[in-house]
């Protein structure tokens, strides 16, 4: 029996109830072992040409065949060769041994026998003239329709007819039409080859969107602790808590997922992208879920969100954000491990990447007008979504946590469960499988100080030392406890951690220690604004001190004005008595000279 399987023939050697063993005939090599399941999906085809059964044989074979058949002789009357490799290259080796010849070539001639029925070597097919039409369109597919060019079947065509069918003016001969060609396509199946997908899209595209699946993403682990990391921009805008008439963008969410369990253990929801933000997500992952729900008023307890410690291997793409010094320090003092994927390949961590678009399509049908990207975004006349916005970075933390929630206990109707879940009744959703995992020792989890990792999160800045304190991002921070230390620091730059979600959280790095700082009272309005919010703050009021000061100068010029005015009217009645004084003199001056 014969069977084409991935694109290539195949000879059915053994079958059994979990699979069957097959051996390729075009390019023999070992015999290779599939599952029933995809047995089932094989196409029966009809024997190869070159195929002879050794009892049709109908003409004398050759020596040299014949002493190939005895080397190989004792391989063929015991199926266990086929099935136990470790069996059958102790035999190799034994034969190799008795006839003095290599275990390759015997390996060689095995395979051959039992793709090709035959050592005979295969015959040459008569020559054919170049011009055979099946030849020619043979060569125009490959040529014109499997290539990067992606030209449609029928400009293949155009193209075979310009290069075989023309004369030496470009006019059109003898040529066969275009209904022969299409059939000879498809009746070759040349439409059902992979060589057309890789061809025409790429080797990444086939991988991803092709090739035959087989597996289970959940299976690739045993264990809880090896995340799934990723990022992506969420299809909303959103407004400033400092000011509502302000967007501030779309925010960025990162997620650490754990393969065994499909738990979401780690989230970052802000501003910031990059390795800051991977750091944050790790943190979160490593943190106590209970008080960073209570931190947003969600009140959850401990088995609702079980996931706390720092995982022991984290699964990413090649992005930068995941190979900075800051990754590189978590992961040397926690002994983490990272694996990183090859690029265009997001099908490789599935679980991560299905899980942004559950948690999107969860709130999208919902906050539609709210500010959320439909698909015409790019389109004319389509509506500016982000004057539609309406929730504040905070809300739609709260909203993002409110989805993880239910997501984490949701059910998972196409998980491979054991035979030992189904007996205790385990809950099939993220939150049953990964408590029972725990209860069975199968966490690789490793429990840290929650501070510590929260700190070494946190991204770092170079700050200058004042009179009134550290000034970091244009505010200023103090500390009553180190009022010496700031005194000898006047007017240098020491390293301070800041959060960008939270710009009232900051610590002094100083003597590899994180000591933490507070927002001086002039600064105090700012609490809980992140950043962003914070450069709106420093933004509005150093416009209205700008305005102030144009008002200031204004009221300087006014007051100057009325001043001299003021002046002038207290100068006016001295004046007019002065001139008055000097006409009664020369007139009297003037009778004077009259008279004499």
């Amino acid at each position: 029996m014969f069977v084409e399987y991935g694109a290539a023939r195949y000879r059915l050697l053994l079958q059994c109830e979990e699979g069957a063993w097959m051996i390729n005939c075009d390019h023999p090599t070992t015999p290779v072992f599939i599952s029933s399941i995809e047995f089932d999906k094989c196409v029966r085809i009809e024997a190869p040409d070159f195929f002879t059964f050794e009892t049709d044989k109908k003409h004398q074979l050759s020596k040299a065949v014949l002493n190939r058949i005895e080397l190989i002789r004792p391989l063929l009357h015991d199926e266990r060769y086929i099935v136990d490799k470790h069996l059958r290259r102790d035999k190799i080796i034994e034969i190799a041994q008795q006839k003095h010849t290599t275990e390759r070539r015997i390996l060689s001639l095995y395979c051959k026998y039992l793709a090709r029925g035959s050592l005979q070597p295969i015959s040459k097919p008569k020559s054919v003239s170049r011009n055979t039409p099946n030849r020619i369109f043979d060569a125009a597919i490959e040529k014109y329709y499997f290539s990067a060019a992606r030209h449609s079947l029928k400009s293949a065509y155009d193209c075979m007819l310009l290069e075989h069918f023309t004369d030496a003016s470009g006019k059109l001969i003898d040529h066969p039409s275009w209904k022969s060609f299409e059939n000879y396509y498809y009746r070759n199946g040349y439409h059902r080859k992979s060589n057309r997908a890789i061809a025409r899209d790429g080797l990444s595209n086939y991988q991803r969107n092709h090739r035959q699946l087989g597996g289970s993403a959940v299976m690739w682990k045993h264990r809880i602790g090896s995340y799934q990391m990723d990022a992506t921009q969420a299809d909303i805008y959103l407004v400033s808590s400092f000011d509502r008439s302000l967007i501030i963008g779309r925010p960025y969410i990162y997620l650490a997922v754990d393969t065994v369990t499909e738990l979401i253990a780690g989230i970052y929801v802000g501003l910031e992208s990059g390795e800051t933000a991977v750091m944050a997500c790790l943190a979160n992952a490593a943190a106590d879920k209970v008080a960073y729900c209570a931190a947003y008023g969600i009140e959850i307890d401990a088995m609702q969100w079980p996931s706390r410690g720092v995982p022991t291997e984290i699964i990413t793409d090649k992005g930068r954000e995941f190979e900075g010094k800051q990754i590189d320090a978590i992961c040397a003092r926690y002994g983490m491990e990272r694996e990183s994927l090859p690029p265009f390949r997001p099908d490789q961590k599935g679980l991560v990447e299905k899980s942004f678009d559950l948690l999107q399509n969860r709130y999208k049908s919902l906050l539609r007008g709210k500010g959320v990207i439909e698909p015409d975004a790019q389109e004319r006349w389509a509506v500016d979504y982000r004057s539609q916005a309406a929730l504040t970075l905070e809300m739609y933390t709260q909203l993002v946590i409110r989805i993880v929630l239910y997501l984490n206990g949701r059910p998972l109707k196409n998980y491979p469960a054991t035979s030992e879940m189904l007996r205790e009744h385990i809950a099939l959703t993220p939150i049953g499988i990964w408590h029972w995992l725990c209860g069975r020792g199968c966490s690789a989890l490793l429990q840290v100080d929650q501070q510590e990792v929260y700190c070494m999160s946190l991204p770092r800045k170079e700050a200058k030392v004042t009179r009134h304190g550290i000034v970091c991002n244009g505010f200023t921070y103090i500390n009553p406890d180190l009022r010496r230390l700031l005194e000898k620091m006047y007017g240098k730059k020491m390293a301070v951690a800041y959060d960008p979600q939270n710009i009232s959280q900051a610590y002094l790095i100083y003597e590899n220690a994180y000591i933490p700082l507070m927002l001086a009272p002039a600064f105090s309005c700012c609490n809980g604004f992140n950043r962003m919010e914070g450069q709106q703050y420093l933004q509005a009021k150093k416009s209205e001190v700008k305005n102030l000061n144009e008002q200031d100068v204004q009221a300087r010029v006014d007051l100057l004005k009325q001043t001299d005015e003021i002046i002038r009217q207290a100068e006016c009645p001295y004046v007019q008595h002065k001139q008055t004084s000097d006409d009664i003199a020369a007139n009297r001056e003037i009778e004077r000279r009259k008279l004499t």
